[in-house]
């Protein structure tokens, strides 16, 4: 599920013009991955990095009980950057019991 959901949003990045290069996270890449989340029924909003759990800034969209949450951080040059590598999906846990077997 995390692989294909990963393959949807680089996709969807790409065909918005942002190529592979995802920086200028919080003026770009998020309020464009927050319209698309927004626009397939999930709730977004932003977590502070003193509030998540992972202690990044992070996007964090739900929809029923599912959970995805898209961390991002500063690069070696102080540039804000998305990486989609560390996006969690939280699924119900009867599902995530399914999804192990």
């Amino acid at each position: 599920m995390k692989d294909a959901l990963v393959r949807r949003l680089e996709a969807f990045l790409e065909n918005q013009d942002f190529g592979k290069n995802w920086d200028g996270a919080y003026q770009d890449a998020v309020p464009t991955l927050r319209r698309y989340l927004d626009g397939e029924g999930y709730r977004t909003l932003i977590m502070h990095e003193l509030e998540s759990e992972s202690r990044d800034t992070e996007l964090v969209a739900t929809k029923e009980s599912l959970v995805i949450r898209i961390p991002w951080g500063e690069d070696s040059n102080g540039k804000s950057v998305v990486n989609l590598t560390h996006l969690e999906v939280r699924l119900p846990h009867h599902l995530e019991a399914d999804n192990r077997t």
